[in-house]
């Protein structure tokens, strides 16, 4: 009788400098898509990332507060493994520096926010917008709760966007979110 055969591959194994080129290269790829047609849209310009407008940074301050706090309480009350995402996170942030962090995280939030919300949200809306978000955060779908945090996550940048006019308040928002959970993961955790 034959036996079904067991898995032997050898677990999946990524460097940090895999994971810090692959964070480079799909942002640039978004931004080489969202700059053009922001433009076809007649949304490349000033008004419409709300450079100007104090309020909106405020309101995406607070936002993102609020989803740090929300998500480090939610840390301290659910299973650490609900939270797994392989790893990618640590790789990406715990050896990098002050600055670096913040450079990532300002990257990923311009980047991101100008494809998904100024672009994607502008055709389609915010759930078509928040489910595309949801699926190319791809590490996360395996745990069922990080997939429903970066999808509410993603429908509260699509209401800022929707409610202000600008991608401003998503944009500070997304990167006090990365931002912060940066550091946690730089000066914070073992590892």
């Amino acid at each position: 009788m034959n036996e079904p055969k067991k898995d032997t591959a050898p677990p999946l194994s990524i460097t940090e400098k895999q994971v810090l080129v692959s964070f480079y290269l799909t942002q640039l790829g978004l931004l080489v898509i969202a700059l053009p047609l922001l433009w076809w849209q007649g949304n490349l310009n000033w008004g419409y990332f709300g450079l100007g407008n104090i309020h909106m940074w405020i309101w995406g301050g607070i936002t993102g507060l609020a989803i740090v706090a929300a998500d480090l309480l939610l840390a301290r009350i659910v299973p650490e493994r609900w939270f797994d995402d392989g790893g990618i996170n640590r790789l990406l942030f715990k050896h990098r520096s002050f600055i670096h962090i913040f450079f990532i995280s300002l990257i990923a939030a311009l980047v991101e926010e100008m494809f998904f919300r100024g672009v994607v949200q502008h055709w389609l809306g915010i759930w078509w917008a928040s489910l595309l978000f949801v699926l190319v955060h791809t590490r996360y779908l395996r745990q069922w709760l990080l997939v429903l945090m970066v999808g509410v996550i993603s429908l509260v940048f699509g209401w800022l966007v929707q409610w202000s006019g600008t991608l401003a308040p998503a944009i500070v928002a997304h990167w006090l979110v990365d931002f912060l959970l940066g550091l946690y993961f730089r000066y914070l955790t073992d590892g």
